[in-house]
């Protein structure tokens, strides 16, 4: 059986190259005209773009979709308007150091800005009592593409989670720090969680769920969708074509 993942920005050879043989990933490296999400308004150009995909992506057939950025952008409003599943780095990085650490973990983030709203969203996941410290490494999405820049301060602030503040396991709070994780866990000694790994994996479980055994995010409550015409005629007006 094969399932077919859509993730929304990305580099495909890669993805593919660590999703299992069974799944097929395409990515569609969406135009939002944005050049990061670091801004509460960037974010919310991104998502009226994103969830335009979401909607084809259910239509074309896709067995879960993958969004890519530790902010979860469009997260909930994806899940209201598809049944197939959407994960997310934040949810799914968060989720997985959870089981990984007897105590708590920490998440290292590019910059202080970032910090209200990632600590709204691991305290709407639950997961507010098992962080053990919010760790900045001062580098903005842009500066994050000069990896041994990078990799130095990953290294300085995860070192003082573990010995400071009693992390167990670590996060990299941003996809912009792809491929850092493995070198780190190895220099610690402590699980170091690449949320681009996270959400992939995350994403090849919840599509196995659905395809195989029908489970997605329930629609009763606050994933409940939009009334049928009301919806219809609202995206087809802001996007042109019907859901």
């Amino acid at each position: 059986m094969q399932i077919k993942i859509l993730f929304m920005r990305g580099d495909k050879e890669w993805l593919q190259e660590i999703a299992e043989d069974f799944t097929r990933v395409d990515v569609l490296n969406v135009v939002t005209g944005t050049p990061h999400l670091e801004y509460e308004f960037y974010e919310h150009i991104a998502i009226h773009k994103l969830l335009e995909h979401c909607v084809k992506a259910e239509r074309d057939g896709y067995d879960g979709i993958a969004l890519n950025c530790f902010y979860d952008p469009g997260l909930r409003e994806a899940r209201e308007l598809v049944r197939i599943p959407v994960s997310a780095p934040c949810e799914s990085s968060l989720h997985v150091a959870s089981m990984l650490s007897a105590g708590k973990f920490s998440i290292l983030i590019g910059r202080r800005k970032w910090m209200p709203k990632m600590k709204d969203n691991a305290r709407n996941y639950g997961f507010e009592s098992k962080i053990a410290s919010w760790r900045i490494l001062d580098l903005t999405v842009p500066e994050m593409k000069d990896m041994e820049k990078t990799e130095a301060a990953i290294l300085r602030e995860a070192k003082a989670a573990v010995e400071e503040d009693m992390a167990e396991c670590i996060v990299l709070g941003c996809t912009g720090m792809v491929r850092q994780a493995e070198r780190v866990q190895k220099v610690l000694g402590v699980p170091v969680l690449d949320p681009v790994i996270m959400t992939t994996k995350m994403a090849e479980i919840r599509a196995l769920l659905w395809k195989r055994f029908g489970v997605s995010h329930s629609k009763v409550g606050g994933y409940e969708a939009p009334p049928s015409d009301e919806f219809t005629s609202i995206f087809t007006k802001f996007y042109g074509f019907p859901p």
